[in-house]
């Protein structure tokens, strides 16, 4: 049966400025910048795979004044000059448009959109159109014959839009949306429509009578407020629509066969994706000839049938038979289906399997539940087979449900990614089997649909759950074979094996064991905070002269630098108007009192509604116990982060952060053991940089702040006040992170001419640390990378960036890296020593929080003493450093109230 054939037109400057805007710099080896590129490439494979066109044009702006300028001057005037580092990157994407054999179209004085205008009338009556683009001015080009294939957010987030759907977005067909921009313009394009009328006056006018002409025609029966706007300014809304219009009369000529896409050089752009570096974009090539093909070869029919090498194991005796291939293929994939989203509580359906089976790949899946699972313990539990798959930390806990406890994990494709890309938004196996296996896996929407018609996964037919279920396990195996050898080839395998697996039995049980919380105390805490926050809004009204929403960053803006005529010299400038963030009115601080009263009412407002309202809905009614999901994934510096509940940004020092501690309490019969490492980055900077004097004062154990403070201030030790050694104390972990002169005033409270001489006076001091920054960024300038200790990775292609304030910021964290990934990873050690020893000797106890360089654990009350002891040994010995570790640690009833021991 002949392919229908189906014609995409990409709107090409729209794709590559929305990829510039949407994915952080990236460059070449030789410092030529390419993210605009990568994510324009991105797309184009995207939209091919998903739309399979059978022809392709690419219509690209040209650059110099369209017919629109000659008619408006002020056309697009608003616009930011295009950035230099994405202009050396339009010619790139014409050579890469090129090596796919797509005709480009383009014409002086006219815009892509109406090459592309003029083509739709052209061609829609010979061949159905998509158009592909990054914005929405196209959409009044879609037809019976003509889709918009557009993005929502990023590059990855698509819609396509049919007559239908533009209606029930705006409420009127597609032909009038140069009209609905003759009113509400278009501030994109700098057209100004009508004063006074936004989107939703527009949306409603053109949908009730259509194009202007009408609108004007009923002008009288309009509502008086939009009667004011719409007479006497017909000739603005009539030139508004003018500009928005595309035209469809280009001169260009098009023979429909020069656009087929059956035929292409893919050496050439095999040898283009190398040179820019898109390894990973290679292996989803469209085959030349025959179109886009899966990479895995799977049956993409109506039918549900399960693909070649895919097999339903129903029987024991089928499964006992499963079992015995398994343990003979080398590492398996493995994977579980539930019928929920949380592995500590949805009950488990299935399993699937896949494996390396006489050289191919085979995929099998196992229907199950909580109790037929149990005759799959032992081989779970045999760490002699080898397992892989993707988060793993999900299945082990379901499994956990049925006392398994899943062994012999020595690969985990989500982990292998992040670290081979940290930083990344999304880990998500379809995302990545889309990117690096070049094939979109069955979406989990096609099985159980979504909102209210959404369905168990219970009441889905078993051939295509299985199909599902073993797709899942059989691109996960082909992950493994994909990054195994990428890890090795970047020296990133040990930190997997020795860190990030390993701590993946620490994460399961702490997430399985949750954390006790007094709901009494958040409840009292909340009720207090409270009534701060109306004192506090009645002393910020007193000070404004009047009431207003203090959450309301307009009404905030007036008060401050309009009623109140605070400084904005030094202060950021948004399109809104002044900034009134954090970081602003930090600078405000000493202007007026109302900063310092904004700020404490951001800070119990957050606090409030962060912990104190969102914890206790947390707490399950039956252990009274929360129950966080740690990430390993989230942070590009390799630090755990929490979710559900977030603990990582409880205030330390404030009382009320000190007071919501107290909430997390131990169990009856328990105690709670916090341990929490000292200066623990400045520690890991003096022996990285082996500055002398650093480490001679941690070795002699000083209090480095105070041995700081007392070089820079030229006073003996015992001289140095507590103000002095709170300068000391910013100047190290500033000077450390890249604290310019003028943060580290503000921050320390000091003139700049102050903290100039600080930082020089530090930086000769401590010469090493200078010259290890120093280091660190030529290093990462030169190789593209920086690394901790342990081996762990980030790549900074941003530090080759030709913009000052990007560049600067990649400065700042490849230094930053390799201290707090360190700092990371020794963390991580400790909880895999740790959790170890508890295995061993505390059975009841357990890690139950992890918060920056603090572990918590709850421990039997009549094991605490040595318990400390047993903590304090592990998390000082768990590397050794020039500059010793050291481990604080307390005991207490509740989190807020440990106690210090010895």
């Amino acid at each position: 049966m002949a392919k229908r054939q189906k014609l995409a037109i990409i709107d090409a400057h729209a794709l590559i400025h929305r990829a510039y805007h949407a994915l952080p710099p990236m460059s070449t080896e030789e410092g030529v910048p390419t993210n605009a590129v990568y994510g324009f490439t991105t797309m184009l494979l995207k939209m091919i795979a998903t739309l399979k066109p059978t022809h392709v044009i690419a219509a690209f702006d040209m650059k110099g004044p369209t017919f629109r300028h000659e008619k408006y001057a002020d056309y697009k005037a608003h616009r930011k000059v295009t950035p230099d580092d994405l202009i050396v990157q339009f010619d790139i994407v014409r050579d890469v448009v090129r090596a796919f054999s797509i005709p480009i179209f383009e014409k002086q004085g006219f815009e892509a959109d109406d090459i592309i205008g003029t083509l739709v009338k052209k061609l829609e009556e010979t061949i159905p159109i998509v158009v592909v683009t990054g914005d929405m001015d196209t959409l009044q080009l879609v037809s019976d014959r003509t889709s918009v294939f557009t993005l929502k957010r990023g590059i990855s987030d698509t819609v396509l839009y049919t007559p239908e759907l533009v209606k029930e977005k705006y409420g009127f067909d597609p032909q009038y949306i140069p009209d609905y921009k003759g009113l509400a313009g278009d501030p994109s394009d700098n057209i100004k429509g009508v004063a006074g009328i936004g989107a939703k006056t527009a949306k409603d006018l053109v949908g009730a009578y259509g194009p202007l002409e009408n609108i004007f025609k009923h002008a009288e029966e309009l509502p008086a407020r939009a009667q004011k706007m719409i007479i006497g300014h017909e000739e603005d809304a009539l030139f508004s629509r003018q500009l928005a219009v595309i035209h469809q009369d280009v001169p260009v000529d098009i023979v429909l066969d020069d656009a087929l896409f059956v035929a292409y050089d893919e050496k050439r752009v095999r040898e283009v994706f190398q040179h820019l570096g898109f390894r990973s974009l290679i292996n989803r090539l469209p085959k030349s000839q025959d179109g886009f093909q899966p990479t895995l070869g799977l049956s993409n029919g109506e039918e549900v049938a399960l693909p070649a090498g895919y097999k339903i194991a129903l029987s024991s005796d089928e499964q006992l038979d499963l079992q015995e291939t398994l343990k003979h293929s080398g590492v398996i994939a493995f994977d579980t289906e539930t019928d929920g989203l949380g592995g500590r509580t949805s009950p488990i359906i299935g399993m699937s399997f896949a494996a390396h089976v006489d050289s191919k790949i085979r995929a099998w899946y196992v229907p199950v539940d909580a109790t037929s699972v149990l005759a799959w313990k032992e081989f779970l539990e045999d760490s002699r087979i080898l397992k892989t798959g993707h988060n793993l930390k999900y299945d082990m806990e379901v499994l956990a449900q049925s006392g398994i406890h899943l062994q012999g994990i020595v690969f985990d494709t989500m982990l292998a990614s992040y670290l081979l890309r940290p930083g990344v938004r999304s880990y998500g196996m379809d995302d990545l089997a889309e990117e690096y296996l070049g094939y979109t896996p069955i979406p989990i929407t096609d099985l159980i649909g979504s909102g209210k018609n959404q369905k168990s996964m219970r009441d889905v037919p078993l051939p295509e759950l299985a199909r599902y279920a073993a797709e899942d396990a059989d691109v996960s195996l082909r992950l493994y074979d994909f990054f195994l050898p990428k890890l090795q080839e970047e020296k990133l395998a040990d930190v997997l094996r020795e860190i990030e697996i390993p701590l993946v039995e620490v994460l399961v049980h702490m997430e399985i064991t949750g954390v006790a919380l007094d709901e009494k105390v958040l409840k009292k805490l909340s009720r207090k905070v409270t009534d701060r926050i109306s004192i506090i809004e009645q002393q910020i009204w007193s000070h404004a002269g009047s009431q207003f929403n203090i959450d309301s960053p307009k009404q905030l803006r007036d008060i401050l630098f309009q009623t109140l005529q605070l400084p904005t010299v030094g202060i950021k400038k948004t399109q809104s108007g002044f900034s009134t963030a954090a970081d602003e009115l930090e600078k405000l601080m000493d202007a007026h009192p109302i900063v310092a009263l904004l700020s404490e009412y951001r800070e119990l407002s957050k606090l409030k509604n962060t912990y104190l309202d969102a914890l206790p809905p947390m707490i399950e009614p039956k252990t009274g116990r929360v129950y966080a999901t740690f990430n390993q994934t989230i942070a590009a510096t390799g630090r755990l982060s929490s979710s559900n509940p977030n603990l990582q940004n409880i205030p330390i020092r404030s009382e009320f952060g000190q007071e919501i501690r107290r909430a997390f309490v131990a169990r009856q019969g328990f105690v709670l053991v916090k341990a929490d490492y000292s200066q623990l980055e400045l520690r890991i900077a003096a022996h990285v940089a082996q500055d002398e004097k650093f480490l001679a004062a941690f070795r002699a154990g000083e209090d480095i702040h105070k041995s700081t403070a007392a070089w820079v201030f030229s006073v003996p030790v015992s001289e140095v006040t507590d103000d002095m050694r709170r300068q000391a104390k910013t100047l190290n972990f500033g000077v450390l992170y890249g604290m310019g002169a003028q943060s580290f005033a503000r921050t320390a409270k000091v003139s700049v001419e102050e903290a100039r001489s600080f930082i020089d006076r530090y930086q000769m001091q401590y010469s090493g640390i200078t010259k290890c920054i120093q280091k660190t960024i030529d290093d990462a300038r030169a190789y593209g990378y920086v690394e901790t200790m342990f081996g762990r990775r980030r790549y900074i292609p941003e530090i080759q960036s030709n913009n000052p304030a990007i560049r600067a910021g990649a400065e700042r964290a490849a230094f930053n890296f390799p201290i707090q990934g360190a700092e990371a990873d020794i963390l991580k050690k400790a909880m895999i020593a740790l959790h170890a020893r508890i295995c061993e000797a505390y059975a009841a106890s357990a890690i139950v929080l992890t918060v920056h360089d603090e572990l918590v654990c709850e421990v039997r009350a009549g094991d605490a003493a040595q318990f400390a002891r047993d903590m304090k040994a592990i998390m000082e010995g768990v590397i050794v450093l020039d500059a010793p570790l050291i481990a604080d640690v307390g005991i207490g009833k509740n989190w807020g109230d440990i106690q210090g021991v010895a």
